[in-house]
């Protein structure tokens, strides 16, 4: 093998020819069994020597790409016409077609002195690797959430008091974490958003009647009341700019989603539209346990639309979201009511 990559390395030429004139003057045209001319363009050719049939097979394991990419290059100058590239290396091992190769910056020709010329590396002109400005991701939040009434906490006594612990939000978005310009970026998309209301009193019951929205609570003395919950599904949108900063500062910095130890922080919009909603309050009556799940829209704003926060490291997210608008449509009864969610982002 070793044998094979000297004839291969020292016989790599790129004929750079004038004319075809000039290359039937170089090379015969009947060449010798061990000479393969590729020809290639109008008036080039590769011509590669072989010492036999059996190298000539092992020459399918090497990649000529490679060779010809490679930074260690010597200019050989045999006459006007003709020059000869040679790459220096041992055994050749680098060149197998499952060895990768990354070739940067460019060589510019120069003349050394008459009749010459060499090939000089220009560092300054490297080659950006490609690095899309965007990235999908499918995103999903999982926390909780609650609500507050003229900016606290609803008294405890209110039926509509939430079971803290047992209220949950589900968020699954797909995402595009877009770059804007240097550390801005955009993280843009839209999703469907679940929240979960349990109330901390599992007798509460919400009632729509023409006279508004009522709640009130499982009196009947047979049943022991379990569970009693209300849960929206929004489809939603969002648009949060990010300030994102790398890991280290060589590093792209549109590549702020991938790094695993960058900072990242921002906040914006987001709007829904409410497509669902069901009470279900669970229960027990005479012993027997029992599930009674309805569908309504209970007075509920159907559109929602607020601020969301991000603050990140790495893999690791957090979000809080809050409901500028209330939760349920006015002069209908219902208190007045706006939510967050807080959680985390996987």
């Amino acid at each position: 093998m070793k044998k094979l990559y000297k004839f291969i390395v020292l016989g790599i030429g790129m004929l750079i020819l004038s004319a075809s004139g000039q290359a039937s003057s170089l090379i015969n045209s009947n060449p010798e069994k061990d000479t393969v001319i590729i020809n290639f363009g109008n008036n080039s050719k590769i011509v590669l020597y072989i010492e036999d049939k059996e190298d000539l097979n092992k020459l399918t394991q090497y990649d000529i790409n490679k060779m010809l990419q490679e930074l260690n290059l010597n200019v050989e100058n045999m006459d006007d016409s003709v020059q000869i590239l040679t790459i220096e290396e041992e055994d050749g091992s680098k060149y197998l077609k499952d060895t990768t190769i990354i070739y940067s910056g460019t060589y510019s020709k120069t003349q050394v002195e008459p009749g010459s010329e060499s090939y000089d590396y220009d560092d300054s002109k490297r080659r950006k690797r490609y690095e899309p400005k965007s990235r999908f991701h499918f995103n999903v939040d999982v926390g909780l959430n609650n609500y507050v009434e003229d900016g606290k906490s609803p008294d405890g006594n209110a039926l509509y008091k939430l079971n803290t612990g047992g209220s949950w939000y589900w968020g699954f978005e797909p995402t595009m974490h877009s770059n804007i310009v240097g550390p801005l970026f955009i993280d843009w998309g839209g999703g469907i958003g679940i929240n979960v209301h349990r109330f901390q009193n599992n007798a509460t019951r919400l009632v729509k009647d023409p006279s508004g929205l009522v709640f009130t609570t499982e009196t009947r003395p047979e049943v022991a009341n379990i569970k009693s919950k209300l849960a929206t599904w929004h489809l939603q949108v969002k648009a949060v700019p990010m300030l994102a900063f790398p890991s280290n500062k060589h590093r792209s910095y549109r590549l702020w989603n991938r790094v695993d130890k960058g900072f990242r922080f921002g906040a914006g919009p987001y709007v829904g539209y409410r497509i669902w909603t069901r009470t279900k309050a669970k229960y027990k009556e005479n012993g027997d346990k029992r599930k009674d799940k309805t569908h309504s829209d209970y007075f509920l704003n159907d559109l929602r639309y607020g601020i969301r926060g991000q603050i990140g490291i790495g893999g690791f997210d957090v979000f809080f979201m809050w409901d500028l608008n209330e939760m349920f449509q006015a002069n209908q009864g219902a208190p007045s009511l706006n939510r967050f969610q807080f959680g985390i982002t996987f």
